[in-house]
């Protein structure tokens, strides 16, 4: 079984998420989202950086979904049950960053979207390890 396109869509999305990851952690640290226009990013410091963490997350949730399709078609079903758990997650943390835009920006939400994050991130990793050993030991 050739594992190549998985593997580098699986290394696409680390690089995302470790991105998503950098913008988030620098929204929440160093820029004031105001509660009355959280939306006008044009109109605040620091809100093309909001914009740009918005716009990395649904990138990653599109290659989430490809990286899905490709991994179904493994004969390993481990591949497609840990892209579909880390799928739910990227869901997850969409919807918690929609209500915490909306909704008042409360921290909780910011932790939760931090959690979802590494849980996504731990996923991907341990299936890119799992591919390195089907290839090793040449399992599909």
């Amino acid at each position: 079984m050739d594992y190549k396109t998985l593997k580098n869509l699986i290394t696409i999305e680390g690089t995302l998420l470790f991105i998503q990851f950098w913008l988030g952690m620098s929204v929440n640290l160093f820029i004031q989202i105001p509660a009355g226009t959280p939306l006008n990013f044009f109109g605040y410091f620091g809100g093309v950086e909001t914009l740009a963490h918005i716009a990395n997350g649904f990138l990653i949730l599109i290659i989430a979904s490809i990286l899905l399709v490709y991994s179904i078609k493994q004969t390993n079903s481990i591949f497609s049950r840990l892209s579909i758990i880390a799928i739910v997650f990227i869901v997850i943390a969409v919807v918690i960053g929609l209500v915490f835009i909306l909704g008042g920006l409360d921290n909780l939400f910011s932790m939760a979207m931090a959690m979802s994050f590494i849980t996504v991130y731990t996923l991907y990793f341990y299936e890119f390890y799992l591919i390195g050993r089907a290839e090793t030991h040449g399992t599909s």
